[in-house]
């Protein structure tokens, strides 16, 4: 029997025949050669991922830059959106204004610290806050005042008001003559009115505690307290209107500040003088 073909087998009227194939099957992978048309497919596939990935990132670059700015919508002057912008403020940085309103810092102006928008949150309760206690505690330094003498001591109640308009005044009346002028003038001056209103509204922060230590019946310590106020708040203000004044002649911006801190000190006297001074009305008790 050969070795190529197995055993036939006989079976009726078919027969089966067996042969081997060889063992060894060639087995290769068809390559197909590149083409032009299909480096150009790949190439123009990948220039339109390339070019829908970057109109993404500029979709998404446009709100995270809006955000990172702080910038306030505008609206009409006579509107409600107008003033409410100046009141949507975050906690901390109201805090963050409220400490570096009376530390002088000469290396940078405290408008660094009003950017990139003034609030009225922090000066509305600055003075609201100042208005109740300048009148609380000039009632209660003339009742200790008092202490000891055969006097009726009576609550002032006109304290409340005064103070009121003294405070209420001094932080808009200034801000405003001071922007008129740099308006007049036509002045490239930083400092405008919002930045005014709120500059002013912050310088009051130190009045605060000052009004409730100089309930101490002590004229020496009250002296002290006051012109530590004239030295904190004072810088302050010098500080910042001489470098928001930087655009003007150095002589107008010698003058305007001179002015404006006199007129803060004479504020600062008119707190200690009036308030803070035995004015209260005492009858004799009745028999």
């Amino acid at each position: 029997m050969d070795n190529d073909k197995e055993p036939i087998l006989n079976s009726g009227d078919f027969t089966i025949d067996f042969q081997e194939f060889s063992s060894t099957v060639a087995h290769e992978t068809p390559t197909f050669p590149a083409t032009e048309s299909s480096t150009e497919y790949q190439f123009s596939t990948e220039q339109q991922l390339n070019q829908s990935n970057n109109l993404l990132l500029q979709e998404t670059e446009v709100p995270l830059q809006e955000s990172e700015d702080d910038s306030r919508p505008t609206s009409a002057v006579w509107s409600f959106e107008f003033y409410k912008q100046f009141f949507d403020i975050d906690d901390r940085k109201v805090l963050h204004r409220l400490l570096f309103s009376f530390v002088p810092t000469p290396s940078s102006s405290y408008l660094e610290k009003l950017k990139p928008l003034p609030d009225f949150y922090g000066p509305f309760w600055v003075c609201i806050t100042l208005i109740f206690s300048i009148a609380i505690s000039g009632n209660l330094a003339d009742f200790f005042e008092t202490l000891g003498d055969d006097k009726d001591w009576e609550y002032d109640f006109k304290k409340v008001t005064i103070s009121a308009t003294i405070i209420f005044s001094y932080v808009t009346v200034i801000p405003a003559l001071l922007s008129g002028l740099l308006w007049w003038r036509k002045s490239n001056s930083a400092l405008k009115l919002v930045e005014a209103l709120s500059l002013y509204g912050y310088s009051l922060t130190i009045f605060i505690p000052i009004s409730i230590l100089l309930c101490v019946n002590y004229e020496w310590l009250r002296w002290l307290l006051v012109l530590a106020t004239m030295a904190t708040s004072g810088s302050v203000l010098a500080l910042t209107l001489w470098s928001a004044l930087s655009e003007e002649p150095r002589q107008i911006t010698l003058i305007v500040t001179a002015v404006l801190v006199a007129i803060h000190v004479g504020f600062i006297l008119l707190f200690k003088l009036y308030f803070f001074t035995t004015t209260t009305k005492s009858t004799s008790p009745s028999s």
